[in-house]
């Protein structure tokens, strides 16, 4: 599991690149064939980092990297991003779901669900081969994160990539450092935020808004690929409109605490590296961009004069 009601933004646009492209597939491959993601440059004396906002899963052989982004990938010494993914990773995001993702007392969401919602919820898992006595013990946050990339998903669950694989892949087949942002404990530890009710509540949502999701995934993914930035930030924002504590915990506090990173980073003379993380977290009021703004860096996106700071003077 990687990375709309409102916890499960988190996992359906960290993921939401993942809701598949059955609807409006003339207009993705187009979309497809002119692919050119907003890549941002950020200056700071000798040392430079490139700033990628990804979106975590995307249709397989889908084309993305520019002229732009393969040339900071190229350039770069070494690359951050969220979370690790190696097996430890994996190990300790297994172990997560285990200790927290499973209802206790003998509930079931077959008794916490209406009969209608569980009938959606549980024809959606059975089409995985996910056998029912495992997702009827789900606890809802887990019930949402695997219904909502279930629904579109259903031959390929296990096998989700995104942009930001895509760069790992690179930086490993070319011997380049890599480093992360947070653990996987910390980011999974964002699942769990809210009470139980609260996360029912989500669910409850999620499993009516499933048949529309694939065209909101269909237009996301057409907005990151064109490079709109504008059109980016108000998608997202639209995601959050109403929830500003749900925004605050999966993505502005966790932009300050990145903050400093980046600031050690960009203090390193005569480097160059490569940060990718989110797209969400990229643009808005309290994004990576108008952080760095605001510490005093140049911040422009690479192979245009657009400028993240405003006007200079």
């Amino acid at each position: 599991m990687r990375r709309m009601p409102l916890w499960a933004v988190h996992m359906l646009f960290a993921a939401c690149a993942m809701l598949a492209i059955a609807a409006g597939a003339a207009a993705a491959e187009t979309a497809i064939s002119k692919a050119a993601p907003a890549l941002w440059r950020v200056q700071h004396g000798t040392s430079t980092v490139y700033l990628l906002g990804s979106l975590h899963i995307l249709p397989r052989d889908f084309s993305w990297r520019t002229p732009q982004i393969e040339a900071a990938m190229a350039a770069s010494d070494r690359f951050y991003f969220e979370v690790p993914v190696d097996k430890d990773a994996l190990k300790a995001q297994k172990e997560f779901v285990i200790q927290n993702g499973i209802l206790a007392n003998r509930q079931t969401l077959r008794g916490l669900l209406s009969p209608a919602e569980f009938q959606r919820y549980s024809a959606v898992l059975r089409r995985t081969g996910i056998k029912a006595m495992f997702y009827e013990r789900y606890r809802p946050w887990l019930a949402s994160v695997m219904v909502g990339l279930a629904y579109l998903h259903t031959r390929d669950l296990t096998t989700l990539k995104g942009a930001d694989d895509d760069v790992m892949a690179y930086a490993r087949e070319h011997d380049r450092p890599l480093l992360y942002l947070e653990s996987i404990q910390d980011q999974m530890k964002l699942l769990t935020a809210g009470s139980d009710e609260s996360q029912l509540r989500a669910l409850k949502a999620l499993i009516q808004s499933l048949p529309g999701s694939r065209e909101q995934e269909t237009v996301l993914r057409q907005v990151w690929a064109s490079g709109n930035a504008k059109a980016m930030n108000a998608i997202l924002d639209s995601y959050f409109r109403g929830h500003p504590e749900a925004q605050e915990l999966l993505i502005d506090r966790r932009n300050h605490y990145w903050l400093p990173v980046l600031n050690d980073v960009l203090a390193q003379e005569s480097s160059t590296t490569m940060i990718t993380v989110g797209v969400a977290h990229i643009g808005g009021r309290a994004g990576l961009l108008a952080l760095l703004c605001g510490e005093g860096y140049k911040v422009e996106r690479a192979g245009t004069d657009e400028n993240a700071c405003g006007p200079e003077t």
